[in-house]
């Protein structure tokens, strides 16, 4: 069997089909994938710098809201901050003392406390993020 050759198609008579530009493409380039490495790799050291801070944020948020609501206006600020540090202990919050982030408001009618601290996190050279948080509880 003998086999020939068109020699008047457009490739002149090489035997290649056409090709388009789509069926060309192979995928990302090194460059490309470099890039996504380096975005995956910052997105996943943000949360685990940052994220055991806002995990403690909440627990602190639901250790206030589980003091008894109908004493904390007639308990004295001594009682409050004791108990409020009992149950950082407990729920391993050692790293907050009461005093220095919490602060209580009398009123005549209401007990107001205050929920104000910062955290610092060391992230690349000279670069640091400082996480405020804030948060108010009002009591009658």
């Amino acid at each position: 069997m003998m086999l020939t050759r068109n020699l008047s198609s457009s490739d002149g008579g090489r035997g290649r089909r056409p090709t388009s530009k789509l069926s060309v493409q192979a995928g990302m380039s090194f460059l490309g994938i470099l890039l996504v490495v380096a975005i995956v790799g910052s997105a996943v050291t943000l949360v685990l710098k940052l994220g055991p801070h806002y995990i403690d944020f909440y627990a602190v948020k639901s250790v206030i809201q589980d003091l008894p609501a109908q004493k904390v206006h007639e308990m004295s600020r001594r009682e409050i901050q004791e108990s409020l540090q009992k149950r950082f202990k407990v729920n391993n919050l050692r790293d907050f003392k009461v005093v220095d982030i919490l602060k209580i408001e009398r009123g005549r009618d209401e007990t107001i406390l205050l929920v104000n601290y910062e955290q610092r996190e060391h992230l690349v050279s000279n670069v640091d993020i400082v996480l405020s948080f804030n948060e108010q509880y009002a009591y009658q």
